[in-house]
């Protein structure tokens, strides 16, 4: 008999249940279109566009938000290899199969080998499509992170690989590359209703025929899709019940009283999916965030520094591949500070980090120029300690500080600083003596780190980045979620699958709605991999439905 919680059982969760269809009565318009596509973010306007490329194809999408005041999940990165663009730049060509087989590595093989290779394959060529639309001076702006990558830099960590190279276009210059391709999708003839939202998918017997949406004015609109229909809604990481019954790891580790929740979507477009027979993709879902704990985000960024719990105990390997593999210990540690130890040799240390999430880009003057700052009001904050700014919404109501900087000019000064118990004092001390001395040996037999990342630490000053992990705060494991990455189950053309695991006629979803991309948590060789993968696999995503002959079964 199966557990009333498993996925795989009809209305398991009371999000599952699909609720009361609209009456035919309420419905006031019916619209025909080929292609239409449930959302208008990064994954869904590359759709739009691709979609409306194909002469004769007529492409509708409906949106929720306001067209002038939309906003756009990403912070401008889009991490992809091999464009054009990136070969302009002297950032190096990156093997395929070595790219790909790297991923389903990171992913435990979870992801769908075949979806990958897809992206590796087209996302150098789609981030160039991307940037058409903008203007030379626009495009003149976007830069590469580490643009001059250290000899220092590995091209492996425990046989993990990262790569330079991720595109830095910044918030503004993302929002208006998405803007750029909506109008030009709306060029080439696709319809835009925006202020608009997809209440339930439509059936032609076992097939997907539609979308029933309601306007602003609360009128319901019928849309008809002669070739399919594309769910690219986003995410699930601000439905609470979504993330705690599908987010289990992350549920497990965060109290259900803490506010935890991600800067995301509700999740209604995959519950569509649901609704209408879609099965969803293996539980325990991706997010980034919820399910680890990394002190020294926004000073050390993924460089490999000693980390120690609030006992002044080493607890793992701080160079485990990249730096979310390495700080998923951290989650488990007990509930208070973590600290990354460091000392004034961290501007060199800081080039041996791999290029991913949290990377300090040294290349970057103003970047190293604010480290510096920090640095110094931290030698100026003596025993008080300098309060780093925490994550946008992540503020608690007490008065304790999320992360702070310590610097002293001894090791047994900062002990003093960092622990209150003589005790706790004296195992960071001794924390220390043996972590120096495993560096000076070259060998790590206690957490098995590289030696290219054994550090000794004997420079002053001497530093201590302090991060609150705590379960019942609202940062939770260090970060709350950014969005959720996990979804429906689709194959590698990115339709959705039924209870038989079949492809489902006329179903497609696309970026954050769809499961097969990742493992248990977001971890990636490049910065920004999750945007262009939307913009990727959206692109695809469009022109494969587009080629779709009406009313036919896609194999």
């Amino acid at each position: 008999m199966q557990a009333a919680d498993k996925i795989n059982r009809p209305e398991a969760f009371g999000w599952m249940k699909k609720p009361e269809s609209v009456k035919e009565d309420q419905i006031k318009e019916t619209v025909e279109a080929d292609v239409v596509i449930i959302g208008a973010g990064q994954a869904g306007t590359c759709a739009a566009r691709a979609a409306s490329e194909k002469a004769g194809v007529k492409v509708v999408v409906i949106e929720q938000q306001e067209r002038e005041n939309q906003f756009i999940l990403g912070v401008g990165e889009i991490g992809h290899i091999n464009s054009k663009w990136q070969a302009s730049q002297g950032v190096a060509e990156v093997d395929v199969d070595e790219f790909v087989n790297d991923w389903q590595l990171r992913t435990n093989n979870r992801s769908n080998y075949r979806l990958i290779r897809k992206f590796a394959e087209n996302c150098g060529a789609c981030f160039d499509w991307f940037i058409e639309p903008l203007s030379q001076e626009e495009r003149a702006a976007i830069y590469p992170r580490i643009q001059k990558p250290s000899p220092n830099m590995p091209k492996t960590l425990n046989g993990i690989h990262a790569y330079p190279g991720t595109a830095m276009m910044g918030v503004k210059g993302q929002n208006i590359a998405i803007k750029k391709n909506q109008l030009l999708a709306e060029k080439q003839g696709a319809v835009f209703y925006f202020e608009t939202r997809a209440r339930e998918l439509l059936k032609d017997g076992a097939r997907i025929s539609g979308v029933v949406a309601e306007k602003k004015d609360g009128s319901f609109i019928r849309i008809k899709a002669s070739k399919g229909v594309i769910i690219a809604a986003g995410d699930y990481s601000r439905n609470r019940q979504m993330c705690i019954d599908l987010l289990t790891e992350a549920a497990d580790l965060v109290d259900n009283d803490s506010d935890w929740l991600g800067h995301g979507w509700d999740g209604s477009g995959i519950q569509m999916g649901v609704w209408a027979g879609g099965r969803l993709e293996p539980r325990s879902h991706c997010a980034t965030g919820g399910n680890y704990s990394l002190p020294g985000f926004d000073v050390t960024g993924s460089a490999a520094v000693l980390r120690v719990n609030k006992y002044g105990k080493r607890y793992s390997n701080e160079g485990f591949g990249t730096h979310i593999l390495a700080a998923l210990a951290g989650a488990k540690q007990p509930n208070g500070m973590l600290y990354g130890i460091f000392d004034d040799n961290i501007r060199e240390e800081l080039t041996y980090q791999t290029p991913c999430h949290a990377v300090i880009d040294y290349c970057d003057g103003e970047r190293m120029a604010k480290l510096d700052r920090q640095l110094q009001r931290a030698r100026e904050a003596g025993r008080e300690g300098y309060a780093i700014t925490p994550v946008k919404g992540s503020e608690a109501e007490d008065t304790r500080p999320v992360r702070v900087l310590y610097a002293a000019d001894t090791i047994e000064q900062l002990a003093e600083y960092m622990f209150e118990d003589q005790a706790c004092r004296n195992q960071f001390l001794a924390t220390v003596e043996r972590y120096n001395e495993l560096c000076r040996k070259g060998k790590d037999p206690d957490f098995g780190k590289e030696k290219a990342l054994l550090h000794e630490i004997k420079q002053p000053p001497f530093y201590a980045m302090g991060q609150l992990k705590d379960s019942h705060h609202p940062i939770g494991q260090s970060f709350k979620l950014l969005v959720t990455m996990s979804g429906l189950l689709i194959d590698e053309n990115q339709q959705v699958l039924d209870d038989e695991y079949e492809p489902m006629e006329g179903l497609f979803a696309t970026g954050n709605s769809s499961g097969c991309r990742f493992g248990f948590q977001y971890t990636s060789s490049l910065p920004g991999e999750s945007i262009a993968m939307a913009q990727t696999m959206g692109m695809l995503a469009g022109r494969y439905v587009a080629e779709q002959k009406p009313g036919r079964r896609s194999l």
